[in-house]
């Protein structure tokens, strides 16, 4: 496996994750936040599929302009179709995929705003990774915490694999 192919393997993984989490959300906790004063669960993935498209953007135009809107007002509410927000995640990490692959096909050199692939991959790796902590908060908040069985499947399985 190349260097490439590993880094696309981890974007690969940290969409499944988030995936994963997101299909924990339902209309009974989409309102759950993980403080009294944070987001509610919604607005935190409508939020990640929006930074995927922005940052997306400032590296193609055109690939931003063919993904959904997650929000109806710009950052603040979120769309109501809690499905609708789901599969705009998977397009938006679909988008993030493809221009990570595009820049890594070629020699390393600055991609949109970023260094390089790397650091802009490294930038949507931490951006969800802080957002999926708030999440797990949130439902653990709303009496929802995902399992340790789950949690050990969906998160840490998929980075060091299975436990012998």
């Amino acid at each position: 496996m190349t260097l490439a192919d590993s880094l696309l393997d981890l974007w690969d993984r940290q969409s499944a994750m988030l995936r994963d989490l997101a299909a924990l959300v339902d209309e009974d906790v989409r309102t759950a936040t993980p403080s009294e004063d944070g987001w509610p669960l919604d607005r935190q993935l409508a939020h990640v599929h929006a930074v995927r498209r922005e940052w997306v953007g400032t590296i193609d135009p055109a690939r931003e302009a063919a993904l959904p809107e997650s929000f109806v007002d710009g950052w603040t509410t979120p769309i109501a179709d809690l499905a609708a927000i789901r599969t705009a995640l998977d397009e938006s990490a679909a988008a993030v995929r493809a221009v990570l692959a595009d820049g890594l096909s070629r020699p390393p050199e600055p991609v949109g705003r970023y260094d390089s692939p790397a650091i802009f991959l490294g930038h949507m790796v931490w951006h969800e990774g802080w957002h999926a902590g708030l999440i797990v908060l949130a439902l653990r908040r709303a009496g929802r915490e995902p399992s340790e069985t789950w949690q050990e499947r969906a998160f840490w399985e998929r980075w060091r694999g299975p436990d012998e």
